[in-house]
């Protein structure tokens, strides 16, 4: 490990080694040699390996007011877990990045605080935008320039339900485990409610279950319900589809059949499955149970869903054929987006035992399973170190 410096007030930083070789942080970042330290100034230790010091990871936040909005506790996590490996990690948000390196936010594990700090264009960006639409606003300007730098970033992108359901269904082994989908329109609705009875509404761009409908016929009416736990009847299917078109367009939504699924304690449940990249393949990671309320709408934890251990149902689950469900969609994933360093699944498994794959997430939440948690942060400072790695072998 070797000692870096940042002086607080200069907002710079520097080593004090009294050798003439030079050290490099981030990308293309020679850091300056100082005789004695300024009156205020932060250390760091680094790892360094043939001159080069890190990794220095950007984590890319979405931005509000003087700050940053996102998932605080892992942002605090990922920064402890580089740090006793010899990297230091910087959270900033699409406008603090430029040429000139990242003006952003680094949290000190050992003093439990933030400090603003400027440091050098990143060895890797980690995409933690929290939703489409700051994709949308800030996303090219970011891949522009890491593209220009030769940077690499973690998770490139939210999946779109409709993309993502056509890249597994061309795939042979992944398509027996789809639910059949489409586009909604109001020639599909009618077809699904009359072959299904009961379907799922689900937008392309969402997550943690916002805009998801669970849609039942009756006969006579078509009964919706949603993740806020309201039900409305619609005598008709065109009136039930006018009720999607007021927000936008039909489009902006797929339909999915229900899959009949085992239930447990009469609750519908699904395993929820965290997945990391290893070399060329995807581990899992951990694997969780989610179990929805009695509305039967979703088992995601925000929209009223609960956790239960793998040891709370009454059957097995059958891991050797999850992992390589989770390697199979790893793999073919990554020949559509580079650099997926992780996502996560939601399995169903139906009475005869075979499994569904509902959705999948390509920036995970976190699991609330202690194991699973240490296990996520375990896998990403390694990923990152690797990355950081292998790209400075490309430059040797």
């Amino acid at each position: 490990m070797k000692q870096l410096y940042y002086d607080l007030k200069e907002k710079s930083w520097y080593h004090t080694d009294q050798g003439k070789e030079k050290i490099f942080l981030g990308k293309f970042f020679t850091v300056p040699h100082k005789d004695s330290h300024p009156r205020e100034y932060q250390s760091f230790h680094f790892q360094v390996a043939e001159n080069k010091a890190g990794p220095l990871v950007g984590i890319m936040a979405s931005p509000k007011k003087e700050g940053f909005i996102g998932n605080i506790g892992l942002f605090k996590r990922l920064q402890l877990s580089l740090a006793r490996k010899g990297g230091n990690s910087i959270v900033f948000t699409p406008d603090q990045l430029s040429d000139d390196g990242m003006d952003g936010f680094c949290f000190l594990p050992a003093h439990r605080n933030w400090i603003k700090m400027k440091a050098p264009l990143p060895d890797i960006i980690y995409n933690r935008l929290i939703s489409h639409e700051d994709e949308v606003k800030h996303l090219e300007k970011v891949q522009n320039l890491a593209d220009l730098y030769d940077i690499p970033i973690f998770n490139p992108c939210f999946f779109d339900k409709w993309e993502l359901y056509l890249q597994l269904k061309s795939h042979q082994e992944l398509a027996p485990f789809l639910p059949r989908t489409s586009l909604l329109n109001e020639e599909n609705l009618a077809e699904f409610l009359q072959t299904y009875k009961e379907v799922y509404i689900k937008k392309r761009k969402s997550k943690k279950g916002i805009g998801l409908s669970y849609i039942s016929n009756n006969g006579h009416s078509y009964i919706l319900k949603t993740t806020s736990a309201k039900t409305l009847l619609f005598p008709s299917i065109k009136k039930l589809y006018q009720y999607f078109c007021k927000d936008g367009p039909a489009h902006s939504y797929i339909i999915q059949e229900a899959i009949a699924t085992l239930p447990f304690e009469g609750r519908k449940f699904d395993y929820r499955i965290l997945a990391h990249a290893n070399e060329q393949d995807f581990d899992t990671t951990g694997i969780g149970v989610r179990v929805a309320t009695k509305q039967q709408v979703t088992t995601h934890v925000p929209a009223g869903g609960s956790i239960v251990s793998l040891e709370d149902l009454p059957f097995e689950l059958d891991v050797p054929a999850i992992r390589k469900l989770i390697s199979l969609c790893g793999k073919h994933l990554s020949t559509f987006y580079d650099n997926l360093g992780e996502f996560s699944a939601d399995i169903g498994v139906t009475p005869d035992g075979k499994l569904f794959l509902f959705e999948l997430n390509a920036k995970p939440m976190d699991f609330d399973e202690p194991e699973i948690k240490t296990a996520s942060i375990e896998k990403l400072t390694d990923l990152f170190i690797a990355k950081s790695n292998k790209k400075k072998e490309n430059v040797v």
